[in-house]
């Protein structure tokens, strides 16, 4: 999507930049529950760390809710001020089903994974703070372009080249 929205420039007309600013809010707010989710997981795996052995999982369950309470970063739905509530909620449901799966597949890999094994619990570590470190690398990139889609229609708006009736079209 990124590839597909560059370059931006007043020579592009503002429909099409308002129709890619909706759709790289939507890959936004998919990115942001991915970090959010994986961020709770580097949570557990700390705890994993922190308590390994045979007691680690019940340990974890005792947890479970302080984890979840405390442990969201990242704001789950960080999203461009222009991101409606609509959006939000098309695009949980879609995570909801399943269609992200790039995005949560080690998230779903750490659910399923003995967490009373510590070698586990550090190899899964490592991979979901560098799969966070991505999404977020990613999430800055689709945020950055939002921000400069909505410069070039400012501008277009400020030249005459867009107007308000276009939002009527």
């Amino acid at each position: 999507m990124l590839e597909r929205t560059s370059p931006v420039n007043e020579s592009i007309p503002a429909r099409t930049l308002r129709q890619w600013r909706t759709e790289l809010v939507r890959a936004s707010v998919f990115v942001s529950y991915a970090i959010g989710v994986l961020s709770l997981d580097v949570e557990v795996l700390d705890h994993g760390v922190s308590s390994p052995g045979e007691g680690a999982l019940e340990s974890l369950v005792d947890d479970l809710p302080d984890i979840l309470a405390s442990g969201w970063v990242g704001g789950g739905w960080s999203l461009s001020p222009d991101a409606s509530a609509s959006i939000a909620a098309a695009a949980a449901a879609e995570v909801a089903l399943d269609q992200s799966v790039s995005l949560l597949g080690l998230h779903a890999e750490t659910v399923s994974s003995d967490l009373g094994d510590p070698d586990v619990v550090r190899d899964l570590r490592i991979r979901v703070e560098r799969q966070l470190e991505a999404l977020t690398q990613r999430r800055d990139q689709l945020e950055s372009r939002i921000r400069r889609i909505q410069e070039v229609v400012l501008a277009q708006y400020g030249t005459g080249a867009a107007s308000v009736d276009d939002w009527l079209v």
